[in-house]
């Protein structure tokens, strides 16, 4: 489900006045929803549009009627994208939300994270340049779970869940899909990994608990501190204490399909 946002909190995590975003409505750049009282709130799809009206405008220096002209274009020419190459329009703006409620400096947060400040704050910005590693670093810096950091709250999941169902998470990564099988206040996270071939967590990265995970299409590869390499076919399993250093990718020419389980839920 999309998040919504108010005005204030859609100027806070882009930068631009509330009035801007007010006078780019007058002229047709962005249509937000109004609640029943009148409200205005801005979807995701909102939030990227805004990200492309200032880089249209800072960039390449558009007047309104040229960005309009522009964004039209876009609209017509361009394919819509599977998701797995675009950012996760809220990320950076749940990271900045975090980051403020917990009273953390962008440097401060970078500290904790051992990354560059300008990396913390390209995230929080553009919601791009997100590895699994750095986004595991950063959830657990701010005291949350991936999942929360890019889907917000856990919904409540039914005890059967039919093919198809499950609510889809944002992606992590270019050829990483992630659907949701259970969640809520339980003791596991249950997901089903679709990776494209070559798809992979860009680096090790580590967390408290103990996960489990079974191939159940294509070929995958998983290296844990302490046991090594182990390629992964369909039918395949492995469990591990997250704890220990790993990575992972998929291998092969198709797509690889995982049943992932954490313990506690972390991811």
């Amino acid at each position: 489900m999309s998040k919504q946002y108010k005005v204030s909190e859609l100027s806070l995590a882009t930068g631009v006045p509330a009035a801007t975003l007010r006078l780019w409505e007058q002229h047709g750049l962005i249509v937000p929803m109004r609640t029943a009282s009148g409200y205005r709130m801005y979807s995701d799809e909102d939030f990227a549009r805004v990200h492309q009206i200032v880089r249209l405008r800072s960039v390449q220096g558009l007047n309104l009627a040229a960005i309009k002209s522009a964004l039209n274009e876009l609209d017509d020419v361009l394919p819509a994208t599977s998701g797995d190459e675009a950012p996760v329009p809220r990320l950076g703006f749940e990271i900045r939300r975090l980051r403020k409620q917990n009273k953390l400096t962008i440097s401060a947060l970078a500290k904790l994270v051992d990354v560059s400040t300008s990396t913390i704050s390209t995230l929080e910005r553009t919601s791009r340049g997100a590895s699994v590693p750095l986004l595991r670093a950063v959830a657990q810096a701010l005291g949350v779970t991936v999942t929360q950091l890019t889907a917000g709250p856990p919904q409540a999941t039914k005890s059967v869940v039919r093919t198809g169902e499950g609510r889809q998470l944002p992606t992590l990564g270019k050829g990483i899909t992630i659907r949701e099988l259970a969640s809520g206040p339980r003791m596991m996270d249950c997901q089903e990994w679709t990776l494209s071939p070559g798809a992979g967590s860009e680096g090790f990265y580590r967390h408290e608990g103990e996960e489990f995970i079974r191939v159940l299409e294509g070929s995958f590869e998983v290296e844990v501190d302490g046991l090594g390499i182990a390629t992964l076919n369909e039918g395949d399993s492995i469990y591990f204490e997250s704890n220990r250093a790993h990575s992972w990718r998929s291998v092969g020419p198709t797509p690889c399909r995982l049943l992932w389980v954490n313990t506690p839920p972390t991811f």
